[in-house]
């Protein structure tokens, strides 16, 4: 752990150093009772050592753990050795610093004189320890005199010598500081370790500037108590500190001036400091906190003005001070100049099972049988502590039955002191963030933000700005794929929220949580104005409904309908109104043939009336400038498109499967940006005459789907044209003004060549030629340097040319399924997956290849046509028969370790270099273990003793082989690793899908059969706890006939005559025709290949 340095708790509040002859059964008697009164607890020597030990090291180390170092100097102090070997010890830690410890000296019944200057008993004290010829005399002498000289406690000038005031007044003044010191926290911390970590704080001492760090999170989320753990850890190694404790709400009750002066009471020791004003109070602190390091937590702020009164900047504080905030908004500290901020996440499965089990079971494992219901209230809560512990404390007791009812009923109405904390977070929004946030929980989890920013925007609702606040509040997230996502627990308090607008959902803004419910409302036309979304996209309705078109009539501030195709509902009449301020209408399948003639919503985003029954749009030209978005999925009674002339900013126009249009509109040659889907439209790929004019178009989907051939893709002199299984009589058209062009797909268009002039769509970055009947792939496809995706998929051609070596852009190369392609030309090294499986012809390849995922999963031939020397090297010879045989097979397997840069020998597996993680190797036979593997059993279990001398260092790996039989392959065991203590030595262990697969179709079920499964791992980070011996158990389910396991270890890889790769393969269970499965995991990614 990274804070372990900082990690010291006191285990003492005091240690008293004195000298026991003279006040043991007297004063310190009487100070060790007073301080057990009030609850000090101090190192006392006379019960804390243990007997018959020696003393020292004991007293040094209780010296260390406590926080107050106590001198007692009396007459016969320095007589003793010990006392002044104590004292010694005490002004080092004093000096170290860290942690701070506080030296307190008292003269019992001498003057500080006496000790300084080493006189009077002192002095004779020192002449026996010279006749003695003590070596640490110097030390001592100097020990004594910086004692004295620190200020200290005289017991007559004090009390004048009455000792109970003395004792009082001491223990007193420690308890005052003691108080003074951790903050109340709780017991159960799950997770606290992690964030110590992220967030390094050892980094924070001794530092010479100002920190300011933020810990922001959503409300519940753990961010008071993280701050609270942070300054029970930290605040021994700051010179003062202060914990300001919900600033929000203490300024709120009790002004702003009220934080000032605890903040101020606290730092600098003070209690009667008068404040007027705030901006007094703020010169105040910047004139005064810049003396010493400080630490100070300001917890949950919520405005600029608390900041710039509390902690205006960093110049107001000393070097080395650390000034840590909590709060809900991001952008309040950035702004403020807040250095880093620290972002709490929600625990994950493990921690949230651990912090709700200490709740609902007062322990941190779950109950018999209470598991599966425990993992059900963890799934609902998704990692907020806060309601864990909740829901955790209202759980416990009860029974499993009640349970179940309770979080049914959590589902229906959320438990409402999780919703009072949450709703904090909602009521610190304006009217904008509200309603976006309302939206967003209504319609859009899981959409692309910019989608959802671009309607809701044309809500009025500034929604570039107000989501970027919401995420910074952490109401809501932005996934890596850019979409919206909400917490399941803040959803819920939307819909709580929308629920308290009205008794009656009719008067509710939003309908979305009951799709019966809604459709009630609807069949029943009691829909009102109120209502501006409506939205049961993700539902379906058991109930049968009959819905009239005049249903929609009332609701003319609808802004979103979302209605899904549902055979439940049956919509009859006409639609004669839908309200003109939607900005989204998804209505899949709707029954209508034509929409309503007034019907013109001129701030509308997104059309989406995929499947549906309309013959046409509208007539005459609308000008719909906010249109980005229109769906016209699978309309097959369209027949055109409608004038799009005044939608000028339209981004996307999907016609896909809209089998009886005819023509497209030639205004769509306007458009910019345009991404066009005409993928199943088989009457326009007859009538292309628009194309030529699409020179702004970005994508362009022509699937035929095995049925269409375009014709303005046919012919043979345009420049971009490409020839068709199929010759039609033609219209020349040429491609080469789509000089924008993005992304093609012309998929399923029977196709036989693709001309050498594709490689002018030089903006092009996906390229989709999947099943058609290419022959070959031109050079030329070696100049589209944007390219990053191409699928070949299901193609004729037997070779690929070399110029994809130059496609330097190129991530993703799909060649599934090309069954005559025989050999794969060297491809760039930045591609990421290639996609190989079911190429049945394919033998050679260029290699190897640093790829994140490699398929050749049935590619038999792979690798067949090479021989193996005696050195392990690899060289390519006359294609082997192409049947399977055991020779054939070897070759096979050490070619592929080769093609991996596992050239020579079989122990450069383990080697650091080769970055390798794991080998599995998986297929059909019934022999005995090979002698390689050392430790070998007929059970199912392997005990395999360490040696004496296990280091960890020089272990590198292990190998295992199992032969077994399993009836079911998807109830197919690996194997696990225990310590000869039952811990689990995991890593993996599962035997992989691939080869699971295999067993499946080409084992199980065949009587008699055995697998073989062989696997290699490096992985070991957890066989740091080794020690004495481990066990291999190979799964209960399967039946075992033998296992084999062998650790390697450095000595293993510095033999070098040790076999070759070949060798290794050579002395496995005889492989057999049915061939096998392999996978691969390297440092950058798999490579699976079945045979």
């Amino acid at each position: 752990m990274a804070n372990t340095s900082i990690l010291l708790r006191w285990k003492y509040d005091v240690f008293v150093s004195f000298r026991g002859e003279d006040i043991r059964k007297s004063f310190m008697d009487h100070m060790f009772n007073d301080f057990k009164q009030k609850g000090i607890h101090a190192f006392r020597d006379d019960r804390e050592l243990p007997k018959g030990e020696e003393i020292s090291p004991h007293l040094y180390k209780a010296i260390e753990e406590s926080r107050f170092l106590m001198v007692i100097f009396s007459k016969n102090y320095a007589s003793s050795s010990w006392c002044l070997r104590e004292l010694v010890k005490i002004l080092e830690c004093k000096q170290m610093g860290d942690p701070k410890h506080e030296v307190q000296i008292i003269f019992y019944d001498v003057k500080p004189d006496m000790v300084r200057k080493q006189i009077g008993s002192y002095a004779e004290a020192f002449a026996k320890h010279q006749v003695l010829d003590r070596p640490e005399i110097d030390n001592w002498k100097e020990a004594l005199s910086m004692a004295a000289n620190l200020s200290g406690w005289d017991l007559q000038d004090m009390t004048n010598g009455y000792e109970y005031k003395f004792i009082d007044c001491i223990s007193s003044e420690i308890l005052k500081k003691l108080c003074d010191g951790p903050l109340h926290v709780g017991d159960n911390l799950v997770g606290i370790d992690f964030h110590f970590d992220k967030l390094n704080l050892s980094r924070f001492i001794g530092s010479d500037k100002v920190n300011m760090v933020g810990i922001c999170g959503i409300s519940g989320i753990g961010k008071t108590t993280l701050a609270k753990s942070i300054y029970n850890l930290m605040y021994v190694h700051f010179e003062g500190s202060c914990f300001c404790e919900d600033v929000k709400e203490v300024t709120k009750r009790q002004g702003l001036i009220q934080v000032q002066l605890q903040m101020i009471g606290k730092i600098l020791k003070t209690e009667d400091l008068k404040i007027a004003s705030v901006a007094e109070g703020a010169m105040v602190i910047k004139q005064r906190m810049a003396c010493k390091p400080i630490l100070v937590v300001l917890d949950d702020v919520d405005d600029h003005e608390q900041l710039d009164s509390l902690a205006g900047s960093a110049s107001w504080f000393c070097p080395g001070s650390l000034i840590i905030f909590t709060g809900k908004d991001k952008q309040l500290l950035r702004s403020h100049g807040v250095d880093e901020i620290h972002d709490m996440k929600f625990l994950d499965e493990d921690q949230s099972l651990q912090l709700f089990g200490s709740y609902a079971f007062k322990t941190k494992d779950s109950s018999t049988g209470f598991k599966e219901v425990a993992e059900e209230v963890v799934k609902y809560v998704q990692g907020h502590p806060l309601a864990l512990k909740v829901l955790g404390r209202f759980l416990y007791g009860k029974t499993v039955g009640q349970w179940v009812s309770e979080l049914d009923q959590l589902k229906v109405h959320p438990n409402k002191e999780i919703q009072q904390v949450l709703r904090l977070s909602y009521d610190g929004l304006n009217l904008h963030q509200q309603n976006i946030l309302l939206d967003i929980a209504c319609s859009f989890i899981g959409v692309n933000s910019d989608f959802a920013a671009s309607v809701l925007d044309s809500c009025n609702f500034f929604a570039d700005t107000n989501i970027q606040v919401l995420v910074d509040k952490s109401l809501i997230t932005i996934s890596s794929n850019n979409s919206l996502q909400m917490h399941d627990l803040i959803q819920a308090m939307a819909r709580e929220i929308v629920s308290e607008e009205s008794s009656a959902p009719v008067n509710r803004s939003r309908l979305w949580v009951n799709p019966s419910e809604i459709y009630t409302i609807l069949s029943e036309k009691k829909a009102t104005d109120v209502v501006e979304i409506l939205d049961i996209q993700q539902k379906k309705s058991i109930q049968k409904f009959d819905i009239d078109g005049k249903a929609f009539a009332p609701m003319k501030n609808l802004r979103i309908l979302k209605l899904p195709m549902d055979d439940a509902v049956n919509f009859s009449g006409r639609l004669d109104f839908l309200s003109n301020k939607l900005r989204l209408l998804c209505w899949h399948g709707c029954p209508f043939k034509l929409l309503p003639s007034d019907f013109y919503p001129e701030n509308i985003v997104v059309i989406d009336l995929s499947y549906s029954h309309l013959t046409q749009l509208w007539t005459t030209p609308k000008c719909l400038r906010r249109l980005k978005v229109m769906k016209l999925r699978y309309c097959c009674n369209l027949t055109t498109t409608p004038d799009l002339s005044e939608i000028t900013n339209l981004e996307e126009l999907d016609l896909e499967g809209c089998v009886n249009m005819v023509t497209v509109h030639p205004s769509i040659g306007m458009l910019k940006r345009l991404v066009l889907n005409l993928a199943g439209c088989l009457k326009v790929g007859q009538h292309p005459s628009f194309v030529s004019s699409l020179r702004n178009l970005e994508s362009l989907s022509f699937s035929g789907e095995g049925r269409i051939q375009p014709r303005w893709w046919t012919s043979i002199t345009a420049p971009f044209g490409l020839l068709s299984k199929q010759q039609h009589p033609q219209r020349s058209v040429s491609l080469a003004g789509l000089h924008m062009l993005k992304d093609l797909n012309v998929s399923y268009c029977n196709l036989l060549e693709v001309p050498e002039s594709i490689g002018g769509l030089s903006c092009l970055k996906k390229l989709n030629l999947k099943r058609n009947n290419l022959l070959e792939v031109p050079e030329s496809i070696g100049g589209l340097s944007c390219l990053e995706v191409l699928n070949l998929k299901g193609n004729n051609f037997t070779s690929l040319p070399g110029s994809l070596s130059q496609l330097s852009s190129l991530g993703l190369l799909n060649v599934k399924g090309c069954k005559k392609l025989e050999a794969l030309p060297e491809l760039s090294h930045g591609l990421t997956d290639l996609y190989a499986s079911d190429c049945t012809s394919l033998r050679e390849m260029s290699g190897p290849y640093e790829r994140t995922y490699n398929d050749f999963r049935n590619c038999p031939k792979l690798f067949t046509n090479v021989t193996i020397d005696s050195e392990g090297s690899i060289s390519k010879t006359e294609c082997l028969d192409s049947s399977i045989t055991f020779q054939g097979s070897i070759h096979q397997l050490s070619a592929f370790l080769g093609y991996l840069g596992i050239q020579t020998n079989r122990c450069k597996l383990f080697t650091r270099d080769t970055g390798f993680r794991s080998l599995n190797i998986g297929y059909r036979g019934n022999s005995n273990i090979p002698e390689w593997f050392t430790n070998r059993s007929t059970g199912n279990h392997v005990k395999v003793e360490l040696p004496s001398d296990w280091c960890f260092n020089k272990f590198k790996g292990f190998g295992t082989c199992v032969v077994f039989k399993c009836k079911d392959s998807w109830k197919m065991q690996g194997h696990s690793v225990k310590n000869f203590d039952g811990a689990s030595l995991n890593t993996y262990g599962n035997i992989p899908l691939l080869i699971q697969c295999y067993f499946e179709n080409e084992v199980v079920g065949i009587q008699d059969s055995y697998m073989i499964w062989l696997y290699y791992e490096s992985d070991i980070k957890k066989w740091k706890e080794a020690k004495n011996f481990v066990t291999f158990c190979f799964g209960e389910n399967n039946e075992v006939k033998e296992c084999g396991v062998r650790l390697m270890f450095d000595e293993d890889l510095q033999q070098e005559d040790d076999v070759t790769n070949l060798s290794m393969l050579l002395d496995l269970p005889t492989l057999s025709q049915h061939g096998g499965a392999l996978q691969y995991a390297g440092p950058w990614g798999f490579i699976e290949w079945s045979w």
